[in-house]
């Protein structure tokens, strides 16, 4: 099962690493030629939606060690925390990169209020994926404590 995980992650970074390098240019010089007076942001856009995927591929390569750690039997031991807590930053630089990118898009004028609306929406889901992530943490934290308890008794 854990095997099945890993080779899913590898999936969704092949695809995320094509999407960088290909796809996210193609659209961006779609947009250039279709809107020509947003040129400017042709740059600026690939470059914070390719740092932003970066940060999702960074927190996959996370998940990947926290995988191989678990199919070790490894995972209730204190270095899977580092693991976690890149995740998390992950998250958290993946917030402040929308929050850049809605600046950079309304400082230019070419949003629409929709914009606004999904940028808000995806800080609201960054900070709830934080949550989550620091609510999973303690609970890792919590069995880390007890299987150390367990140790120590027998």
């Amino acid at each position: 099962m854990i095997r099945a995980a890993q080779a899913g992650v590898g999936v969704l970074l092949a695809a995320l690493l094509g999407l960088q390098a290909w796809v996210v240019p193609n659209v961006a010089d779609g947009f250039a030629q279709i809107a020509p007076e947003f040129e400017g942001l042709r740059t600026p856009g690939v470059a914070l939606v390719g740092i932003l995927l970066l940060c999702v591929q960074l927190a996959l390569l996370c998940v990947w060690r926290l995988l191989a750690l678990a199919g070790d039997g490894r995972l209730f031991e204190d270095r899977s925390f580092r693991w976690v807590d890149a995740i998390i930053g992950c998250v958290g630089a993946a917030m402040v990169l929308v929050v850049v990118g809605c600046g950079v898009i309304g400082e230019a004028g070419a949003g629409s209020p929709f914009i606004l609306v999904l940028c808000v929406l995806a800080v609201a889901l960054g900070l709830a994926i934080a949550l989550l992530l620091g609510a999973l943490r303690e609970v890792l934290r919590r069995a880390v404590l007890l299987q150390d308890q367990v140790a120590s008794n027998a």
